[in-house]
């Protein structure tokens, strides 16, 4: 097995043609926009400052491993040549080397989790295998393989194109997906058309986990209305607090205060009872102390205020 520290003195450098260069594992990169159009000014003013990484394959082909980018920038500048580091060992060995080298940037955690597939299921490693070769647990290996059983391909589609962020397929799609398959596809499919935002589809799925059954279906199907008719009830609300004034907040407060202390008194039986032991009674009766000190202390600022 060659690690990534052998692989800088089983390398060559080569002037190949893109054409054939195979892209076997052009579905484990995230592909994005924003990321390639600088790229392609550099590559039109500099040309190709680094080399990309191959292992040979049929002749002429070389089955290209990192660089992925590099090459659709080449390739959409007009370009037909690619500087290769070729790399002497095989694809198992070089996807191997690729997770266990520092990058120029961090994997996505659907980058690993694709590559690590690709070891699993393409080159037959072993789970096992795979975690014990790359230096991590079994758990994290598994972790990361359930990213991809978690989601339907469509989803997985919009995060490889750029449509949907990884950090959205993650922190919101994966658990929606284990959830409820259906809705994360159909708020994919519109995530595609509309994006939004890493805050507003937090907020989106924040929102989501406290709706029913009715409302989660309208929601996923037009979550940027859901976001506006929020938008809006928010502004009404500032619009009224604005006309109210403070005198119009600190009634509303107050009647929160009247509703807990309703509340509290219709609970008294369940937390304060015959046998309870001291400790546990002291505990909420200072509770009580205090708060009834703080309401001693606003009554007699109200009387101070009153009397002037």
């Amino acid at each position: 097995m060659l690690w990534a520290s052998d692989m800088a003195a089983l390398t060559h450098l080569e002037t190949l043609e893109i054409a054939h260069l195979d892209l076997r594992y052009a579905h484990t990169r995230i592909r994005r926009l924003e990321a390639l159009l600088p790229l392609m000014r550099s590559v039109e003013q500099w040309g190709q400052l680094r080399p990309v990484s191959v292992v040979p394959c049929d002749p002429p082909c070389h089955v290209l491993v990192d660089g992925y980018r590099r090459v659709e920038a080449l390739r959409r500048c007009g370009k037909d040549m690619v500087l290769a580091e070729v790399w002497s060992c095989g694809e198992r060995e070089a996807l191997l080397a690729l997770l266990m080298r520092e990058q120029d940037r961090r994997w996505e955690a659907l980058e690993e989790a694709s590559l690590i597939r690709e070891l699993h299921e393409r080159h037959e490693l072993s789970q096992e295998s795979i975690a014990r070769l790359l230096g991590k647990d079994k758990s994290w290996v598994c972790r990361r393989l359930s990213l991809l059983s978690a989601l339907p391909e469509q989803v997985l589609e919009s995060v490889r194109n750029g449509h949907l962020s990884p950090w959205a397929a993650g922190r919101v799609l994966v658990p929606l997906a284990r959830a409820n398959p259906e809705h994360a596809t159909a708020l994919s499919r519109v995530l595609s058309q509309e994006p939004l935002s890493t805050r507003e589809l937090w907020e989106f799925f924040h929102h989501y986990q406290k709706a029913n059954r009715k409302q989660r279906q309208n929601m996923v199907l037009n979550p940027v209305l859901f976001l506006k008719a929020l938008r809006a009830k928010e502004e009404d609300s500032r619009t009224h607090c604005l006309k109210e004034g403070p005198e119009g907040k600190w009634l509303k407060d107050m009647k929160g205060v009247a509703h807990m202390l309703v509340r509290l008194t219709s609970t008294l039986p369940l937390v304060i009872y015959p046998g309870q032991g001291n400790l546990d009674r002291r505990v909420l009766l200072t509770a009580f102390e205090d708060a009834r000190s703080a309401f001693v202390s606003l009554e007699k600022h109200i009387q101070e205020v009153s009397a002037s």
